[in-house]
């Protein structure tokens, strides 16, 4: 019986070379914004461009020296690279973000674009936060598996999980704090049996970045910690408003409204806001 060899697939070398040409370029822009820290809110943007760009100019030489495109594979290996780089390497307790999902949706966009038009867009974006969100999970408990086996095996010293402690909001001195202002906060619209004069509206705002180490506390510490941050930015955004109504001749406010948002990409931010009408009650 006779066994026919497959045939070598046509201008292998040729593909290879551009494969290999678009990843050390990816790898060499996903560098240049590491060093440079080009990131928004903490994420680096290389996530997206290095993948990008190496996809394009693997695609762009491949139609100079073969007239035909191979499918931006350089661009799965710089996702692959840099995600390994973000979620292990550089940080293992890394979140599911809009950065990560957007960089998966653009490089299979860039090799199936009537695929991920119908399948991606409308089906495979849910699907892929869930993965993420599962992967994330996994790693959290294979990273402290792994520190686990080498501090009792290979170090010889017991293992601790390192959490915060997270203190108590001082309430007490917060109603001092705003006591010791000399100025009434009302939140209705009556003030019985006093002349008011209306100095118009006013309104403070402060925004809180939320914090990046939370991740390594348990729910409960979690929340603690978070009201106890917007707790401390309510009081500085009253104590602002004051200052604005105390500069127009003003000692109170009435109608106060205190607003609590999520802002910026993938909500990283809380946003804190007092309004009311300013007014000087005699």
């Amino acid at each position: 019986m006779k066994i026919k060899m497959p045939d070598w697939p046509e201008n292998m070398e040729e593909k290879v070379f551009c494969i290999v040409f678009g990843t050390i370029i990816g790898i060499g822009i996903y560098a240049i914004f590491l060093y440079f820290k080009i990131a928004i809110f903490g994420w680096n943007l290389g996530l997206i461009f290095a993948p990008l760009l190496a996809g394009y100019c693997e695609t762009l030489l491949a139609d100079k020296l073969m007239d035909e495109a191979t499918g931006a594979i350089s661009a799965f290996i710089l996702f692959i690279g840099t995600t390994y780089y973000s979620f292990i390497v550089a940080n293992p307790l890394l979140g599911v973000n809009f950065i990560t999902v957007g960089s998966v949706a653009v490089i299979l966009q860039a090799a199936f674009p009537t695929l991920i038009n119908y399948v991606l867009i409308v089906v495979g974006i849910g699907a892929v936060v869930y993965i993420i969100s599962v992967f994330k999970k996994i790693i959290y408990k294979f990273y402290y598996k792994i520190k686990y086996i080498i501090y009792k095996y290979i170090l010889k010293k017991p293992f601790e999980i390192k959490t915060k402690v997270v203190e108590d909001f001082d309430e007490m001195g917060s109603n001092q704090k705003l006591n010791s202002l000399d100025f009434i906060f009302i939140t209705s619209t009556d003030v019985l049996d006093k002349n008011v004069i209306n100095l118009g509206q006013f309104q403070s705002t402060v925004i809180l970045e939320k914090d990046k180490n939370l991740i390594n506390l348990n729910p409960k510490q979690n929340e603690k910690e978070t009201l106890k941050r917007l707790k401390s930015g309510k009081d500085e955004c009253l104590i602002n408003l004051t200052k604005k109504i105390k500069a127009s001749g003003g000692n109170g406010v009435i109608d106060l409204d205190i607003q609590y948002c999520l802002i910026g990409l993938g909500g990283d931010n809380y946003q804190i806001s007092s309004m009311g009408t300013g007014v000087y009650i005699k």
